[in-house]
């Protein structure tokens, strides 16, 4: 009888590291589809920047665009475009309520145009007959509040409601930033 014999053969393959002046290939084409922010973002850059310019939030962004706080963080760091976009925004949004708010206390006027049409209903349908068209120009009065507000938050050291409080609070913080007196507890300051 004969033996049978089993040989088995290995290949052994020896891993050599890069050398530092090898070039070593970039992970430029992974294959994979394209990233979240190309496919989330990118494409909706103008409608984020007039969202955010209108006053909605960046935390109601990432929800809309069903997109994590931190990933949203990440994309800013990341991607300076999305990160210019929505800094213009909040200072356009900051220069538009300012001026809004100094039309409001010092009152002005707007032009209110009204439309009206006349029409018909035949068979269901709705057929215009007629329009008018009437133009008004009215006037807004100053709103003292909102002058009151704007002089004491613009020009607290003049316009203070009270001036004795303004320089307590100024004391206070130069104490707490020398180390002198805590920083905590000046609720009453």
């Amino acid at each position: 009888m004969a033996k049978s014999q089993k040989t088995t053969t290995k290949t052994v393959k020896k891993v050599v590291p890069p050398s530092a002046d090898a070039e070593t290939p970039k992970k430029a084409n992974r294959g994979g589809g394209k990233s979240q922010y190309e496919t989330k973002i990118l494409p909706h850059l103008a409608e984020i920047e007039r969202y955010h310019r209108v006053g909605v939030t960046e935390a109601q962004l990432c929800a809309y665009y069903e997109v994590g706080k931190t990933q949203w963080t990440q994309y800013k760091k990341d991607h300076t475009e999305l990160a210019e976009i929505l800094c213009n925004a909040k200072k356009a949004l900051k220069t538009e309520l300012i001026n809004r708010a100094y039309e409001v206390a010092t009152g002005g006027t707007y032009v209110e145009t009204t439309v009206v049409e006349y029409y018909t209903i035949k068979d269901g349908v709705k057929v215009v007959t007629g329009g008018k068209t009437t133009t008004h120009t009215r006037y807004n009065k100053p709103d003292a509040g909102m002058l009151q507000f704007l002089l004491i938050n613009r020009f607290p050291d003049e316009f203070a409601r009270d001036p004795h409080a303004v320089e307590l609070r100024k004391k206070a913080l130069e104490l707490a930033e020398q180390g002198k007196a805590p920083s905590d507890g000046w609720e009453g300051v």
